[in-house]
């Protein structure tokens, strides 16, 4: 025993050196023997927030990092001017209905008109083969028959100009019916650009990057602030290319956040993303090789989207808070790390 305790001391710094390692290899082993990486964040679906309409914002209905119900009004556009296009087109479609029923009435004075021509000529028509045939038994004179023949032609013509007064003004009737689809749609159109002076909360989120006040005029698409989606969450965690073949979609997974120590929230893996980009040109367009450590060569990391799936209202989540992320699947840690020692 006296022994060992001489060595003990004479071997303190070496044994303390050698604790200390086996300690630190031991928490490596532990907390690698599943896939772990330090290279992780939050993220959420965000926007940016814009109008449709162009004008001037009267009201803002939030303010800066504000939470929002879906629904919710978020600004408003000026609105007189849309609302008086809609009244206007409004006005011009009960105008150009009328003018229809106008020409529908004019159809049937014309339809009218059409039978009594018609009636007209069939009596004309007969007596100029009464007037011919009496005129053939020289029982008239050739200036009566003549007479009736010219009658029955007049009532012919008429006929005729009644028809196509018929045909003009159906036309007349497609036309104006088409003019008040025309016109419904532009009061449709007008009636999506009234409603979207009023600008509303998609979904439950977060108003971010607002500096808006009334009285800013702004076009369409230009963004007002940002919208940051509270309804899912994930993290991005970027995985090296040798825990892969392990991750797969479905697999359950630890989350902690740096934000929240001690706190563990649970997610599962949604997708991998099959691809990085490493290439790079020069402006020549020649091919960029990076000199890269000879020694020490560094696997590539690939992002893997894990949606977490018990979000804490006691502890709020922020896009891009920084996280460690574990899933539950074995990482096949000594067959790597033979294979990074022993691989050349």
């Amino acid at each position: 025993m006296k022994r060992l305790w001489n060595f003990i001391k004479e071997n303190v710094l070496l044994l303390t050196v050698t604790a200390v390692m086996l300690a630190i290899g031991g928490y490596y082993l532990w907390r690698h023997w599943q896939p772990f990486t330090q290279n992780a964040f939050v993220v959420a679906n965000t926007w940016p927030v814009s109008v449709l309409v162009e004008g001037y914002i009267t009201e803002v209905h939030v303010v800066n990092n504000q939470f929002v119900k879906k629904g919710a009004p978020l600004f408003t556009v000026f609105q007189p001017p849309y609302a008086l296009k809609v009244e206007t087109l409004q006005h011009k479609i009960d105008a150009t209905k009328a003018k229809l029923a106008s020409l529908e009435a004019k159809l049937k004075v014309i339809n009218a008109s059409i039978v009594a021509r018609e009636a007209a000529l069939a009596n004309d028509r007969y007596l100029s083969e009464k007037a011919d045939e009496m005129y053939r038994q020289e029982a008239i004179s050739q200036a009566y028959a003549e007479e009736r023949r010219r009658a029955m032609q007049g009532s012919e013509a008429e006929l005729a100009a009644e028809k196509y007064q018929l045909d003009v003004t159906t036309q007349e009737c497609e036309m104006t019916r088409a003019e008040i689809s025309q016109l419904q749609s532009e009061l449709a159109l007008a009636q999506i650009y009234l409603e979207q002076t009023v600008v509303y909360a998609l979904s439950d989120g977060y108003i971010v990057n607002m500096f808006v006040t009334p009285g800013g005029y702004f076009h369409p698409g230009e963004p007002l602030c940002a919208f940051v989606d509270t309804e899912s969450w994930w993290v991005q965690a970027n995985f090296e290319e040798t825990d892969l073949s392990r991750i797969q979609p479905g697999q359950t997974a630890k989350i902690w956040l740096w934000q929240y120590p001690g706190k563990t929230f649970h997610g599962v893996v949604d997708n991998i993303n099959w691809a990085a980009e490493r290439r790079r040109s020069a402006d020549t367009g020649v091919a960029i090789v990076e000199k890269e450590n000879q020694w020490f060569l560094l696997p590539q990391r690939f992002p893997v989207q894990i949606r977490i799936t018990d979000p804490d209202p006691e502890f709020p989540l922020h896009p891009a808070g920084s996280a460690y992320v574990e899933i539950d699947t074995d990482a096949q840690l000594i067959k790597q790390i033979f294979w990074r020692i022993f691989q050349w």
